[in-house]
C-alpha cells in the first residue's frame, strides 16, 4: 500500500511537471515576470529623454503600469490563464544592471534579437528557485516614426529556465506623454495576444 501511495505521489509530481511546461494549458497557473528592457533600442527621432532617464524612471515606470493597472494590462485575459501571479524583481534587476546603449539613430535597430539571444537573456534571470510557467515581455525596439514597439512574448519554465516559446510581435503606440505613448503599445500587444495565442497553438 506505501509502495501504491508513493507511485502515486510521484506520477502526480510527474504529471504537474508536464502541465506547467506548457503555455496553452490555460488551467496552469503563470507568474508576470515583467518587461524586459535590457536590451531596448529606441530609435532616436524628436525625443529629449536620456540614457540614464530611461533606465531609472521609464523602464520600472512602464513594469509598475502592468502591475498596478492590472485591469487595463489585463494579463489573465490576454494569455488566457486563469490565474496570474506577479513577481517582476527579476527583471527589473537586470534593467537596473544593463549596460547597454539604448538610444540609436539606426532604424535598422528597431528589430535586432533573434530567439537564440532571447533564450540568453532569459538565462541571466535570477527566479530564486520559483517553478512553473513564466511570462515576460523582452522589448526590443520602439520607433516614434514607425508608431510602434517591438518585443518579443517569451513563455519559460522557471526552474530551469528553459524557452517554451518565443514570438516576436508590434504594438501601436499613442498615449499622452512620453510614458503613456509607449504603455500603448505594451496595451496593444496584450490585447492582441489572445489571437496570437490561438493562431501559435495551431502552428
Amino acid at each position: 500500500m506505501k509502495r501504491f501511495t508513493l507511485l502515486c505521489a510521484v506520477l502526480m509530481l510527474a504529471f504537474n511537471a508536464v502541465q506547467a511546461q506548457d503555455p496553452f494549458d490555460y488551467k496552469q497557473p503563470v507568474t508576470w515576470l515583467g518587461l524586459d528592457f535590457s536590451e531596448l533600442k529606441l530609435v532616436k527621432r524628436d525625443e529629449t529623454v536620456t540614457e540614464q532617464e530611461l533606465q531609472d524612471k521609464y523602464f520600472p515606470g512602464w513594469n509598475d503600469l502592468v502591475v498596478y493597472e492590472k485591469e487595463k494590462y489585463d494579463i489573465a485575459k490576454a494569455s488566457g490563464h486563469d490565474e496570474v501571479n506577479y513577481d517582476i524583481d527579476a527583471v527589473k534587476a537586470v534593467n537596473s544592471s544593463a549596460k547597454g546603449k539604448f538610444i540609436t539613430d539606426d532604424a535598422k535597430a528597431f528589430t535586432h534579437l533573434d530567439e537564440a539571444r532571447v533564450k540568453q537573456m532569459v538565462k541571466k534571470y535570477n527566479l530564486k528557485g520559483k517553478s512553473g510557467l513564466g511570462l515576460v515581455f523582452i522589448v526590443e525596439g520602439m520607433d516614434k516614426m514607425a508608431k510602434e514597439a517591438a518585443m518579443w512574448v517569451v513563455f519559460i519554465k522557471m526552474d530551469t529556465k528553459e524557452v517554451l516559446l518565443a514570438k516576436p510581435v508590434t504594438g501601436a503606440s499613442g498615449g499622452f506623454g512620453f510614458r503613456n505613448y509607449w504603455a500603448g503599445s505594451i496595451n496593444k500587444v496584450l490585447k492582441a495576444l489572445p489571437g496570437n495565442m490561438k493562431k501559435w497553438k495551431k502552428g
